[in-house]
């Protein structure tokens, strides 16, 4: 008879005034009522379900379960006493014996009235022994638990496993049921290792009077950076029977997270309302970013094209990136448009794990800069032997020299240059450029080329040098001077390049000079000289 919701009410109500009166009363009253208690359904909390008649008593006979167990499969027996089984029981005075081959499958049920629900996981324990013979040789002990409803085909929820112990021995299992099941079915299972026609057996007694249902745990951790105590652990429950109180070892910590962890191994003992008890261990591990710095330099003095690039490896992506204490934050692995200078980059994951980066240098080349502008007028009025000759230092070697609209060259002169001014630029390896201009003048004169006919080397910056005055555009050009002797003292094919008199005294000289002039003719001249100390 279903009861009426009022009918539930009055019944709980009811309950509850007799639970008062029995802890008002004597120790016998008392005890009494925890029994009933214990025992009554309205006391169970949440899912967890009552077993009836969880140590299996009734009368010892074969082919028959006691209630409200039946037989799911064949012909279970309530034992002892019969086909050879004449171990004691566990609990009270009977329990089940169960034999499996490939055409005898036993197994028992008792049906589950409020079902066990899908998702939850619950526990319960039974006392299981080996029968070596049942009616005949048994090749290993087996015990598997399936649950199911009516007319479908049962789940497995847990087995035993092959065992050879003789005696009683305790199991808990632990099942968590796909759907809701209003069956929960026991029996002995095959065994891969035995023979094709051998027979599995199995000795049960002494369920747990109550399948609780078992808090399912989460747990997030958070691992520490290297060098620090910083990782975390957090426990989440779910099923089970709330409120739940929680202990952490090592520590003591009573609550569901914990903080400021080092490296190492911590437990957690999770304890539910209904008195299930589940543990469960973290790893807290050390989490180390590692990070590389690639450093490009400026391409020019003073530009801001330099970059740092960071290889990171280790923590927990994304990372961020911060320069300079802060002055750019990132999410982007490198920092450009950069001047040369030191720098520092702290690479920061995103559990706040770090490393830092010290003295980063970054280079760039020598000033890029023209040191002088030599310039060579044109020597006469009907010659184009002008010249601009550039010296250049710093940047990033080789330059290349451009003058006016010209293609670009590895030489820094020009010659045989008109007069007029002139503009010119100079860039280095890395495409760094300069720009300068001068005038080459002409000298308005006659060309030609004279030869003085005395010098003194006497350091007073007048006639110290003795060559040519060469007004001309000449080339194939060799001054040579002999002493009185005849003997070859001084050359040279270079009209800007003269004699200094050198080691010789005082006295004549005979000097002999050989040139093609600008128009293509080959000259001579030669005369005498007074060296004057």
């Amino acid at each position: 008879m279903k009861l009426s919701f009022m009918n539930c009410l009055i019944e709980v109500r009811a309950w509850l005034v007799y639970y008062f009166k029995c802890l008002l009363g004597n120790n016998i009253q008392r005890l009494c009522c925890v029994f009933i208690l214990i025992s009554h359904p309205f006391i169970l909390t949440g899912q967890d379900i009552a077993l009836q008649n969880p140590s299996l008593e009734g009368k010892a006979q074969t082919q028959r379960v006691p209630p409200p167990w039946y037989s799911y499969s064949k012909s279970p027996d309530t034992q002892p006493g019969s086909l050879d089984i004449t171990l004691a029981p566990s609990d009270g005075n009977t329990f089940i014996g169960m034999i499996w081959g490939k055409a005898w499958p036993e197994r028992f049920a008792q049906n589950i009235e409020n079902g066990l629900k899908a998702g939850k996981v619950y526990t319960l324990s039974f006392d299981l022994a080996y029968p070596a013979h049942y009616i005949e040789d048994i090749c290993t002990g087996s015990f598997a638990i399936y649950g199911s409803n009516p007319n479908e085909e049962p789940e497995l929820l847990w087995e035993s496993g092959a065992f050879y112990h003789e005696e009683w021995k305790r199991y808990s299992a632990v099942i968590a049921p796909l759907k809701t099941y209003h069956q929960l079915i026991f029996g002995p299972y095959n065994i891969v290792t035995c023979k094709s026609d051998a027979f599995t057996g199995v000795l049960v007694d002494n369920f747990s009077p109550i399948i609780r249902e078992v808090p399912k745990i989460e747990l997030f951790t958070r691992n520490t950076c290297k060098g620090t105590n910083t990782g975390s652990a957090l426990v989440r429950v779910k099923g089970g029977q709330a409120p739940y109180q929680y202990t952490w070892s090592p520590g003591g910590n009573t609550t569901e997270e914990i903080a400021n962890l080092g490296i190492g191994i911590y437990e957690v003992t999770v304890t539910g309302a209904n008195g299930v008890i589940i543990k469960e261990q973290v790893h807290i591990e050390e989490t180390e970013v590692l990070a590389e710095a690639v450093l490009t330099p400026a391409t020019c003095y003073n530009l801001n094209d330099a970059a740092i690039g960071i290889l990171v490896s280790g923590g927990n992506a994304p990372y961020s990136f911060s320069l300079n204490n802060g002055s750019v934050i990132q999410n982007e692995p490198g920092f450009k448009h950069l001047k040369a200078g030191n720098y520092k980059v702290e690479v920061m994951d995103s559990r706040g794990c770090s490393i830092t980066l010290n003295n980063l240098h970054i280079n760039q080349p020598p000033q890029f800069q023209i040191q002088t502008v030599n310039t060579k007028p044109v020597s006469c009025t009907e010659t184009r032997d002008g010249k601009i000759a550039l010296d250049v230092k710093g940047g990033t070697a080789p330059y290349s020299y451009s003058l006016g609209a010209h293609s670009w060259q590895p030489d820094s002169t020009w010659n045989q240059l008109d007069a007029g001014r002139y503009y010119f630029q100079v860039k280095d390896k890395n495409g760094c450029k300069l720009t300068g201009e001068t005038e080459v003048v002409k000298n308005w004169r006659d060309c030609a080329v004279f030869v003085p006919t005395a010098f003194s080397p006497n350091g007073d910056g007048i006639n110290d040098i003795f060559r040519a005055k060469v007004h001309d555009d000449v080339y194939n050009y060799r001054l040579t001077v002999y002493n009185r002797w005849g003997q070859q003292i001084f050359q040279s094919n270079d009209p800007a390049q003269g004699w200094d008199g050198g080691q010789q005294t005082t006295g004549n000289y005979f000097w002999v000079l050989i040139y093609t002039d600008s128009k293509h003719q080959a000259r001579k001249q030669q005369g005498n000289l007074v060296l004057i100390k």
